[in-house]
């Protein structure tokens, strides 16, 4: 150990600002130095991919352990203190109590984490940045502190109302939430959407608290099988398995999900199973065609597929009762969301979209009536027809 890092324990020792039984030391060198981000060879990163952009590398693992203190230090030239106080902040609050000590004359500065990048070290030979320990209560960055807010609600003296809830009665709360984070992305709204993502993060987190008070699983369980899953379905990227293009990515993907099956003892008895009877009729109509075409049950041309909607169109027309425009409409709608995966197109999306639009032309069109003095109902087809095409060029132009 070196005579300065001694001294410099010593003096934190002698004022109580440490624990040794409980304590971690870093060189500022060490704790700060660059992240390397990898060359792309064959993939570009995503935010590249997207040109939205210029990869950053996460710092993985964090390499502070919150919970317990530390001890940083180094010769005061290597103390780029913005550069650590970013790196404190991605899990530390901003008024964190830290404390500068200097040697060799043993000045104690304290200070918070929010005012340690604009700081300005006075002269010494070395320095210790140390950080106490962070509560769980505090520690409102990671992912523990939801885990321990999850426990206080379905613990012991908790909520009420939570410990009254099951898997089932959560149901429609998950599903509300996951529509609700779909809405913020169709929205393109960002800052919404995390907002919704923390929501369904929330009903993953409690599900697996309730699983595990009843002994199935826990949420370590849930993180350790999608990890796995997802580095056995990649073995283009965690392996060595050459892949030409995304279709073989989806290829491979699906012998990879038929061997997962199989080492479960399980088979699909269909290319058809595997589509969640709980999706909405018409993503689960494209996941079905989408399937189907998989498995070789496809048509050969686009042209093909036009004429197939065109024909569905012709039988809706003909169906002389409510029963069979009803099958015909159906026959339709699967018909266009066939389309919809030719055309590389998402149908539950494309239908979302076309929702908000309409929603938005209409809202307008309610507004020109007003502005006439009118109700909606007392307006001529002509004049909403009218209003309709300048609400349609309105929004257009946006």
């Amino acid at each position: 150990m070196s005579a300065t890092l001694t001294a410099l324990l010593n003096a934190a020792l002698a004022r109580g600002l440490i624990d040794p039984a409980a304590m971690q030391v870093w060189a500022v060198e060490q704790l700060l130095q660059p992240i390397a981000a990898p060359m792309a060879t064959t993939v570009v990163p995503w935010v590249e991919q997207q040109g939205i952009g210029v990869y950053q590398p996460p710092r993985l693992p964090y390499p502070l352990a919150t919970h317990v203190s530390a001890l940083i230090w180094g010769k005061v030239a290597a103390f780029d203190l913005p550069a650590l106080a970013t790196l404190l902040a991605e899990r530390y609050p901003p008024h964190h109590s830290l404390t500068l000590m200097l040697v060799p004359d043993e000045r104690v500065v304290p200070l918070a984490l929010a005012e340690l990048a604009t700081t300005v070290l006075p002269a010494a030979s070395a320095l210790a940045l140390i950080v106490p320990a962070l509560a769980l209560e505090d520690d409102r960055r990671g992912i523990d502190r939801l885990r321990w807010v999850i426990t206080r609600l379905l613990g012991p003296d908790g909520c009420p109302w939570d410990v009254r809830q099951t898997h089932q009665t959560l149901r429609s709360a998950l599903l509300e939430e996951v529509y609700e984070a779909l809405e913020a992305l169709d929205a393109g709204d960002m800052a919404l959407l995390r907002e919704e993502l923390g929501d369904v993060l929330l009903q993953v987190a409690v599900h697996s608290e309730m699983a595990r008070q009843a002994g199935h699983f826990s949420l370590e369980d849930v993180v350790q099988h999608v990890a796995d899953k997802l580095v056995f379905r990649h073995p283009h990227v965690f392996g060595t398995t050459a892949v030409a293009d995304p279709g073989q990515v989806l290829r491979n993907w699906e012998a990879l999900k038929a061997q997962e099956l199989a080492a479960k003892g399980k088979t699909r008895s269909s290319a058809l199973d595997g589509v969640p009877a709980a999706l909405p009729a018409l993503a689960a109509a494209q996941a079905l065609a989408r399937k189907s075409i998989r498995a070789g049950f496809t048509w050969a041309t686009i042209e093909q597929v036009w004429a197939k909607v065109e024909e569905e169109l012709a039988e809706v027309r003909a169906a002389s009762n409510s029963t069979a425009q009803m099958a015909e409409i159906g026959d339709l709608l699967f018909a266009i969301a066939t389309l919809a995966h030719w055309l590389h197109i998402d149908a539950e999306t494309a239908l979302r979209e076309a929702n908000l639009r309409y929603k938005r032309r209409f809202q307008v069109v309610e507004q020109m009536a007003v502005e006439h003095g009118r109700a909606l109902r007392d307006c001529t087809l002509d004049e909403m027809i009218a209003w309709w095409a300048a609400a349609k060029a309105r929004s257009d132009g946006q």
